[in-house]
């Protein structure tokens, strides 16, 4: 991806997302008033070109250009949330569980935090180690608002902070494939997880050493 189609694609999303979100804040939120939709993506860009830098739970930094030749599951989440962040990483973590041990080798997970404030990689250490998730393949990371918020952006994610410090976000998980596309996305919280894990593996299976 190319500075000028990154810049525009950027662009695109800004006044996308600032026109749902005021809808958002002056709409009905009687139903949740917390979960954001997820945009449609509409672009078919590699994300391993983004030059973000990420610093995992272990201080170790890396990028998405790292995962190249390999699936990678990602999910935007923040380690104070009580709500649907849990649910949203323990669905995660039930799609990594329902894949083939041989597809469980090959697909990395990556967990990003929208709090860059408060999710020091030393706090996402603890989250890790909480959650029994500090597993190699797992990275929790963080990085600074503009990153974060970029690769929101390409993802489709929605996410506000509010005043008290919590965020109200969309619950996402996607699946890039070998060379960084988007492939899957599953938006929400509940769902046949043996049917997406079909889906990778029959997707990566003839791909993966």
């Amino acid at each position: 991806m190319n500075t000028l189609k990154l810049t525009l694609l950027l662009l695109t999303s800004i006044i996308a997302l600032g026109a749902v979100e005021i809808q958002a804040q002056h709409g009905d939120q009687a139903s949740s008033g917390t979960i954001l939709d997820a945009l449609q993506v509409h672009h078919n860009q590699s994300l391993h070109q983004m030059r973000a830098v990420w610093t995992d739970q272990n201080n170790r930094e890396l990028t998405l250009g790292d995962f190249e030749g390999r699936p990678v599951m990602v999910v935007m989440f923040y380690g104070q949330c009580t709500g649907t962040c849990p649910v949203l990483i323990h669905r995660t973590w039930g799609l990594y569980q329902e894949l083939t041990d041989s597809m469980r080798e090959q697909v990395s997970v990556l967990a990003v935090s929208f709090d860059y404030r408060n999710d020091t990689p030393e706090a996402l250490k603890e989250y890790a180690v909480h959650e029994k998730l500090d597993l190699p393949n797992w990275h929790f990371v963080t990085a600074g608002q503009t990153q974060i918020r970029e690769l929101a952006m390409l993802l489709g994610v929605q996410y506000r902070e509010r005043s008290d410090g919590h965020y109200e976000h969309s619950n996402l998980i996607t699946v890039l494939d070998d060379a960084g596309h988007i492939t899957i996305r599953d938006e929400g919280l509940k769902g046949d997880l043996a049917a997406l894990a079909l889906q990778l593996d029959s997707m990566f299976s003839s791909k993966l050493p």
